[in-house]
């Protein structure tokens, strides 16, 4: 007992004082946090404790000081230990994710994972995830607090805390100083490292997202279109059109072509006539950016999410010109995109052949569509937002019949499988996207009576499979691999819609071999529906070089 009282005395007067624990802090961070980071910025720089150590000093301490400035405005005696508890445990949660999948936490990601079905955040939660963050973030976190730390009086704290916070300031323009010319060359061709320090970009990225959000809810909605009319209102043989989009999830172009590719993975889609778009590019990285996007006026290059989200899309001016909308969703849903038509969630339909505890399988899409059709028939558009390839647990993508590729990965650490078993499991997915197709493709041929129809399919973005150590999606579009951005587009047209819209043989083959991207849908639907409207512009029309007959 008395040893025990001895050492409660002994660590009483072991107080440090929060400038210190600013600094401890800081080290954890940098060297337990920023794997990933290390990881790029030693290939980036061709840096290494042998070959350029001065250099590797340098951003470390630059970033130990730069961390300590950051967390020393927080010394308060209420507030200094829940903040940094909060901190240890988001730089935790954060570096399991960057150093499992490669991915970067910015505000895509952010606002991509606020929006995501709470079935597919199951998907990630893993055992190795828990033990990872209490290792790294909920154990040191519980030390801060066991740490006994001298506050000063209101005045002398705060003085404190400047010094530090000039101290830190001097030693970080120390530290660039002492290499400027690698710093200046490093960062100028790698801006891309500043998204890989961690926790830092994550909170900046979640307060441009707060503040993006706060904006959109004070702005009143763009119209768009509003002078949009059809010049047909029916196809030149006297039926109305009937288009369905199907938007694709996760797939990248490499493993879903007709042709190509090593194995069959859409044998149905290649006995049918089918015109395949080779270089099509996503507008984003994530579902949140590339299907707003794709919707909106807006091109990639300009895009803005504040403007998106506040305007009219698409669906709207279709609506506007007489097109009859529906959106169908077995998704996370349609980010804003079908708030102003007439929707229909899977989630809410209880049909045991398609659904299960993991949700259900695409095919639910088609589950009594042909009751939509039962109104008066006039120029529909529908949309199919399917489940496609969302990772990482692709294996339950599709049903059992559809696991012809073996072994597959069947775990949601694709790490923890081989490549292959992983690339089986996304090709299962695939296979059974192209039984989905096949049957919006009978769909349409048994209302081919009543409509001319076709069916577009593309895919919202791409998927890495582990290439360069990356898996899954949503990097930035500036540092992103080829297989997060090119996604498969694929045409299907009944015999008389083609006629009708003059998309005959020669004019496609001479259309399908140029680079597009999700930019294009927007006129390409307008386009398709005859709908005239300042909005529209035949310039990224892909069929406008393909004039209707006379």
């Amino acid at each position: 007992m008395v040893a025990a009282k001895s050492f409660d005395h002994r660590v009483s007067r072991l107080r440090v004082t929060t400038s210190v624990l600013a600094l401890a802090v800081a080290l954890f961070l940098v060297t337990t946090a920023n794997n990933s980071f290390w990881s790029a910025a030693a290939s980036a720089a061709d840096i290494s404790w042998r070959g350029n150590f001065g250099f590797f000093a340098a951003i470390f301490v630059f970033l130990v000081a730069a961390f300590t400035l950051a967390i020393a405005p927080f010394g308060l005696r209420f507030l200094f230990k829940p903040f940094i508890s909060v901190l240890l445990v988001l730089a935790s949660v954060n570096s399991y994710f960057m150093d499992t999948y490669g991915v970067v936490i910015d505000d895509g990601m952010l606002r991509n994972t606020i929006q995501t079905d709470p079935r597919e955040v199951d998907g990630l939660l893993s055992p190795v995830l828990f033990w990872h963050v209490l290792w790294a973030g909920v154990l040191p976190a519980l030390v801060v607090w066991w740490v006994p730390v001298r506050y000063a009086t209101f005045p002398r704290q705060l003085g404190r805390q400047i010094l530090t916070m000039a101290l830190a300031l001097a030693v970080a323009g120390a530290a660039l100083y002492s290499h400027y010319k690698e710093f200046s060359l490093v960062g100028r061709e790698n801006r891309n490292l500043r998204y890989l320090i961690n926790p830092s970009y994550s909170i900046y990225s979640a307060g441009k997202l707060l503040a993006a959000e706060l904006s959109a809810g004070e702005a009143a909605l763009r119209p768009l279109g509003r002078d949009a009319y059809q010049r047909q209102h029916s196809s030149p043989g006297g039926k109305p059109r009937l288009v369905v989009f199907v938007l694709g999830e996760t797939v990248r172009a490499h493993n879903a072509t007709l042709e190509g590719y090593e194995r069959r993975t859409m044998p149905l889609m290649a006995q049918e006539e089918i015109v395949k778009f080779d270089s099509v590019y996503s507008c984003g990285t994530a579902t949140a950016v590339s299907l707003p996007c794709m919707f909106s006026r807006q091109n990639r290059s300009s895009y803005d999410e504040f403007v998106s989200d506040n305007s009219e899309n698409l669906l709207d001016v279709l609506k506007h010109a007489g097109v009859r909308v529906l959106w169908r969703e077995n998704n996370s849903g349609c980010k804003g995109v079908c708030a102003r038509v007439k929707t229909q969630n899977t989630a809410q339909m209880d049909v045991p052949n398609y659904c299960n505890e993991d949700g259900c399988f695409d095919e639910i899409l088609l589950y009594r569509l042909d009751e939509s059709l039962n109104e008066p028939s006039r120029d529909t558009f529908i949309v199919l937002h399917q489940q496609g390839n969302h990772g990482p647990e692709y294996y339950k993508r599709y049903p059992p019949e559809f696991r012809k590729f073996q072994p597959e990965c069947r775990s949601n650490r694709p790490q923890d499988c081989s490549r292959q078993e992983l690339i089986n499991a996304y090709d299962n997915a695939i296979l059974y996207t192209d039984f989905v197709l096949s049957r919006v493709v009978k769909f349409l041929k048994r209302n081919s009576d009543r409509y001319a129809s076709a069916m577009i399919y593309m895919s919202d973005h791409g998927e890495s499979l582990g290439e360069s150590g990356i898996y899954l999606h949503g990097l930035p579009y500036l540092i992103a691999p080829h297989e997060q951005t090119h996604v498969p587009l694929m045409v299907w047209t009944s015999s008389d819609f083609r006629k009708g819209r003059g998309l005959e043989r020669k004019c496609m083959s001479q259309v399908n071999d140029q680079e597009y991207s999700q930019d294009n849908l927007f006129d390409t639907v307008l386009g398709l529906f005859a709908v005239q409207t300042q909005v529209y512009r035949p310039g990224q029309d892909i069929f406008a070089a393909c004039p209707p007959p006379p």
